[in-house]
């Protein structure tokens, strides 16, 4: 399995520490995010990965290199970062989505055991999930019998939405090689044609799974904790949980 890790966006509610730094690069407990995450596959066997970058991606070339301790690193860059969203960026690595992946967005810190609870899931297209809380923010999905049965992006969460049932994505995904082959690629490819590269990549998710095409099946997070990095404040909150945390 190839992990696909989705890091080259600007970080603009990160600013000012992303003015002159990419987002992937900041440091949580003395290390970047990424580091964190290569280190979290490292740790779980899954020794291929490729990156997306854009935003400064000269610096994270330069940090980690084509290698970082198992892990071979390859690059694909998405230059035009500033018009675009993680579904053009997911589309732009394409030709490494011919094969079973793990697709991770690169400003998630996670408890690194997560990735070995996956890989013993039986189940060959997964999303992590965690009960949804009153703080978290963006995509839910609405589970039915263990597995999703709809999606629901940010914009799709009007005044009063129902959270009840609802988990959030942990972004965090599993997706084998014939959703990826048969439906995830042409359906980015479609969404791409027709000049919609600033959308979401779980847009196009969720088509997919209202056409029947997917059965996503729902990975609790259980006792490995996680936590999203995309403000200021998250980091602090970040930097209190990895201090917190046994070595």
């Amino acid at each position: 399995m190839k992990a696909i890790i989705l890091a080259a966006g600007q970080g603009v509610r990160l600013r000012p520490l992303t003015n002159q730094l990419p987002k992937c690069l900041i440091q949580i407990g003395g290390k970047p995010i990424l580091q964190h995450q290569l280190e979290a596959l490292d740790s779980a066997g899954i020794h291929d990965c490729v990156i997306v970058v854009g935003f400064m991606e000269r610096q994270v070339k330069s940090y980690f290199g084509s290698k970082f301790s198992n892990v071979n690193i390859e690059y694909v860059l998405n230059e035009a970062f500033k018009e675009t969203n993680n579904l053009y960026s997911l589309w732009l690595a394409k030709k490494h989505l011919r094969n079973k992946i793990i697709l991770i967005e690169g400003d998630i810190l996670f408890d690194r055991l997560l990735l070995g609870d996956i890989a013993g899931n039986p189940h060959p297209n997964i999303a992590v999930v965690d009960k949804f809380q009153p703080y978290m923010n963006g995509t839910v999905v609405l589970p039915k019998k263990g597995f999703i049965d709809s999606m629901v992006l940010k914009l799709q969460q009007p005044m009063g939405f129902n959270y009840q049932t609802a988990l959030k994505t942990v972004n965090i995904y599993v997706l084998s090689r014939v959703s990826l082959c048969d439906f995830l690629v042409p359906t980015l490819d479609a969404w791409v044609a027709r000049g919609s590269r600033d959308q979401f990549y779980e847009a196009a998710i969720a088509q997919i799974i209202d056409e029947g095409n997917l059965r996503l099946a729902t990975h609790y997070t259980g006792v490995r904790e996680w936590m999203e990095v995309d403000t200021i404040e998250d980091v602090h909150r970040a930097e209190a949980w990895i201090t917190a945390r046994p070595n």
